[in-house]
């Protein structure tokens, strides 16, 4: 690192031993060397606007027949038949999601819908089907704890055919985690990486959830990225966390801040722009990857919904029913968020073989469903928690549920 002001950082995330180091060490020089002259600071900070007849426009997905069907426009429609398991049934739930266990007000008038896109029909989901799908193969879920609640969903719907066994047991919530489904020889696993690129905490024992992080834009994450090359399809999300305070580094110094302290000599860089960046650089590491061959999916942002306030300030979310989809719009936040994601997957896209990169746009149905987060109902009213109201997470069972209808629909089509 040139000698700055952010030499006095302190690195503390967990070192990888030598032999592993290694081999990180070759494989991100050789990806950096590639790719160094086309992401740099002026890049970064000066990118312009997303168009917004692109931005706001989605991938057609598939197709109905002979009419083009856009799956991320839709309506949530009354389904009497949900939900399609219960914590009783599913033993994959994380305590904090589990709004049955809570008793969240009105969950059953909250459970009973399912997402219906505009003039195609999306099926149900079929867990024998995806299991059939995936046999042999491997599914990997790269993100912050959205994706963890993204891959406990699915196993909760696959649990009606069989259960997995972990691979390795961990106690840990912000680590890589593994389960093997025997009869299917199918792997799922969910790894840790709420930048998606490489990043490191600025101070010795500071607090991954609250302090100030290193973000090195430019730099491919080495918890994550040598582990893929062995899975078939890799499920990637991310956004949320860039609205922390974070430092944000590129071609080897300090290029900004997203939350900045107050500092006036400091200069902001909006969060979009570094959601931009670290997709840039993930998805091209995945795409240029020796010995990866899997699908790339692309899973937009899923917009918390506080109301009267922040998550520290008293802000909730207390609807009990959807709304339709000429009542929401994208804040301003997660619409720039999306647009960044949308555009960088058309990039990586269009680089690519066909079909290698798919887009799971959930961007907009999940705008809708406000009443689908835990709330204060993710532990009892006298325990303390951390994170007391949850209005980013999803309940389970839950919308999030209907994630893995559009996986199923879109990998086979």
């Amino acid at each position: 690192m040139k000698p700055n002001s952010s030499s006095q950082l302190v690195v503390v995330r967990r070192a990888a031993s030598t032999t592993g180091l290694l081999f990180v060490l070759l494989l991100l020089v050789a990806f950096t060397a590639s790719n160094y002259s086309s992401l740099n600071t002026d890049r970064l900070i000066h990118v312009p606007p997303p168009n917004k007849a692109a931005a706001s426009s989605h991938v057609l997905a598939t197709t109905a027949g002979s009419a083009a069907c856009d799956v991320a426009r839709g309506e949530w429609v009354p389904d009497p038949a949900a939900p399609y398991y219960t914590n009783e049934t599913c033993p994959f739930i994380d305590s904090r999601q589990d709004c049955m266990k809570y008793g969240k007000p009105e969950l059953e008038s909250i459970l009973r819908w399912r997402w219906q896109p505009h003039g195609c029909d999306l099926p149900r989901f079929d867990p024998a089907a995806f299991l059939r799908l995936v046999r042999h193969k491997s599914m990997a879920f790269v993100g912050d704890s959205v994706a963890r609640n993204h891959m406990q969903s699915l196993m909760c719907l696959l649990s009606k055919v069989e259960h997995p066994q972990e691979i390795q047991p961990r106690d840990c919530i912000h680590c890589t985690r593994s389960y093997h489904y025997r009869d299917h020889n199918f792997t799922a696993t969910v790894f840790w990486a709420p930048f998606l690129v490489r990043w490191n905490l600025t101070r010795a024992g500071a607090l991954q959830f609250m302090d100030p992080h290193n973000v090195f834009l430019d730099e491919a994450d080495p918890e994550w990225i040598p582990g893929v090359p062995g899975y078939d399809y890799v499920v990637l999300n991310g956004a949320k966390w860039f609205t922390r305070p974070v430092v944000l580094h590129e071609r080897g110094r300090v290029v900004g801040c997203s939350d900045c302290g107050g500092d006036p000599n400091a200069t902001y860089v909006p969060p979009h722009r570094a959601v931009r960046a670290s997709f840039r650089t993930a998805l091209r590491a995945l795409r240029d990857l020796p010995g990866f061959r899997g699908r790339v999916v692309v899973r937009t942002v899923a917009p918390p919904h506080y109301e009267g306030g922040k998550w520290y300030d008293g802000g909730n979310c207390l609807r009990t029913r959807p709304v339709r989809s000429d009542e929401a719009a994208l804040p301003e936040t997660e619409a720039a968020f999306h647009a960044a994601q949308v555009e960088e997957f058309r990039a990586a896209a269009s680089e690519a073989e066909a079909g290698r990169f798919v887009l799971l746009d959930v961007s907009d149905m999940m705008q809708m469903r406000g009443d689908g987060h835990p709330g204060q109902y993710g532990h009892w009213p006298h325990e303390k928690v951390g994170f007391g109201i949850d209005c980013v997470h999803w309940c389970l069972p839950g919308p999030i549920d209907a994630w893995s209808e559009l996986l199923l629909h879109l990998l086979t089509n």
